[in-house]
């Protein structure tokens, strides 16, 4: 036994009886660096460009409620079928988030989702409110719109995307979803900016993107917040810089777990979302850049036998502006939220 303690203290010495582990990142787990798996899937690196053009005037304004909506085709329909089906995330932890244990769904997103059941359903809401978790990606597909029904009759994996009525996850408004995917928005709820999540330690002087050279940065597919990494990107190119690279996920989500793991460095999406990341990982750090304000809204069906049901949903806004509700759910949910912006207060387009 004595001799056996001998050798293994004379091989550390030589530090040599067997070639060394590989060393691994207090960050990265070595499974993670070996195994695809630990990859969620649809990991892209280095997207190609996406067009998500904002500005452009009454294209994405909504239409302003009318006394009969409440009694147009669409409304009735969901009425005649007995509940409403809504699109969340299920994952962002301020805005509608899944308790595990209860079962219960809770956040911003969710208390205007039950206020509009309310005022199809009444009394009989709870039975009738139904939500179906949205990948981030393809969360617009889920809306039954001509242009979608044909790309539905196309593509297989399109087709397995659930339908719902509307979807409620942090949308923002931008007129190049309109003319993809045939929607309509309801009026805005919420403003917000980009911003970047890194962990704690990462990078201690960077302020944002363009301090980012080198660095996997994380973005749901099909946001404008890849959009906006993809053209930080091309403009390093263009400039002769070492350029951030873009990732993207199916499901923002996705991204903490991957930076947790040390597998991207930073996230990039609107500061709502980071806030939520921040909760769940305080260790992580919120940088000071931040990018242009957007506007996020309910997102229904764009053809035009289905107005009713954008009208509707904006009556149910409008009151719960008009009594408080509506500011008050805001400020219960994202009171933890320091740059928060103010409620949006946009304009129909009639």
């Amino acid at each position: 036994m004595k001799r056996l303690a001998v050798l293994a203290l004379v091989c550390a010495a030589l530090a040599g009886c067997a070639a060394p582990s590989p060393a691994v990142p207090a960050n990265r787990a070595l499974a993670d660096e070996l195994d695809p798996a630990a990859y969620p899937r649809g990991y892209t690196e280095n997207p190609t460009k996406q067009e998500l053009l904002r500005d452009c005037g009454d294209e994405t304004r909504s239409w302003r409620p009318t006394p009969g909506d409440a009694d147009g085709p669409t409304v009735r329909a969901i009425r005649e079928k007995g509940y409403l089906v809504v699109g969340v995330s299920q994952t962002a932890l301020l805005l509608s988030r899944r308790d595990q244990a209860s079962g219960e769904i809770s956040g911003y997103e969710v208390d205007i989702a039950t206020a509009i059941a309310q005022a199809l359903f009444g009394d009989r809401w709870r039975q009738s409110l139904r939500f179906v978790n949205m990948p981030t990606g393809k969360r617009l597909l889920s809306l039954d719109t001509q242009l979608n029904r044909e790309v539905r009759a196309k593509d297989a994996t399109v087709a397995e995307v659930p339908q719902v009525d509307m979807v409620l996850a942090d949308v923002s408004v931008t007129c190049t979803r309109v003319r993809q995917f045939g929607i309509a928005y309801s009026r805005p709820y919420l403003a917000t900016r980009s911003g970047l999540l890194v962990r704690g330690g990462f990078k201690e002087g960077a302020q944002g993107p363009d301090d980012l050279g080198g660095s996997k940065v994380c973005s749901g597919d099909q946001t404008t917040n890849s959009a906006e990494m993809i053209e930080v990107r091309d403009r390093q190119v263009a400039e002769g810089k070492t350029p951030l690279h873009p990732v993207s996920v199916q499901d923002t989500s996705d991204c903490l777990p991957l930076l947790q793991r040390g597998l991207v460095d930073a996230i990039a999406t609107d500061v709502i979302i980071l806030g939520g990341f921040r909760l769940q990982d305080p260790g992580t750090r919120l940088l000071p850049y931040r990018d242009a304000e957007g506007t996020a809204a309910i997102t229904l069906s764009g053809d035009p036998e289905k107005r009713d049901l954008v009208r509707f949903a904006n009556g149910v806004l409008d009151r719960m502006r008009a009594d408080g509700s509506l500011l008050d759910a805001y400020e219960a949910a994202l009171s933890t939220v320091e740059d928060r912006s103010a409620l949006p207060d946009e304009p129909y387009r009639d």
